[in-house]
């Protein structure tokens, strides 16, 4: 199951966000230490409407999965979604939950009037390759040295929206 994080739910956000920079640091442009020192506020504050849309995957009744979505202003193409946070525990890997997650994102993205959606990922990730590749995503000719590691690299990838 795929459940939008609403307001109210910072410490549900915390936990899933925590749990997945502490078990893959290398996947996110961001650190288990900076986002470990946030408020409760800060959380709240994530969630709030005109900030990335949250989702978490739901199974065995634990919260397995994490994706984030949101209109890029600031993006040289108008109309452009970016696809952030994508994370999947590694019990739940295999399971079609990435794939749920990356679904319920553009969906979002079509109901925004996203004309197409943007996504970063590490060049050593070959499962997130992988998938984005499965699902249409191709790399736009862009990298950039990883935020949190630049010792790595990351590369952007698009897919058009019919």
């Amino acid at each position: 199951m795929i459940a939008r994080l609403a307001a109210g739910e910072g410490r549900r956000f915390r936990e899933v966000r925590l749990k997945a920079l502490a078990e893959s640091p290398h996947a996110f442009a961001s650190t288990y230490a900076k986002e470990a020192a946030m408020s409760d506020a800060e959380w709240e504050a994530r969630l709030e409407e005109g900030t990335p849309v949250r989702y978490v995957a739901v199974a065995d009744g634990v919260d397995a999965g994490l994706v984030g979505i949101f209109m890029d202003e600031r993006d040289e193409e108008p109309g452009t979604a970016h696809l952030i946070s994508m994370w999947v525990d590694p019990a739940h890997r295999g399971r079609g939950i990435g794939s749920l997650l990356v679904e319920e994102a553009l969906s979002w993205a079509r109901t925004a009037g996203a004309r197409r959606v943007g996504l970063w990922v590490v060049d050593a990730n070959d499962a997130a390759f992988a998938l984005y590749r499965a699902k249409g995503f191709a790399p736009s000719g862009r990298t950039m040295a990883l935020p949190s590691d630049p010792a790595k690299t990351e590369t952007h990838c698009v897919l058009t929206l019919d």
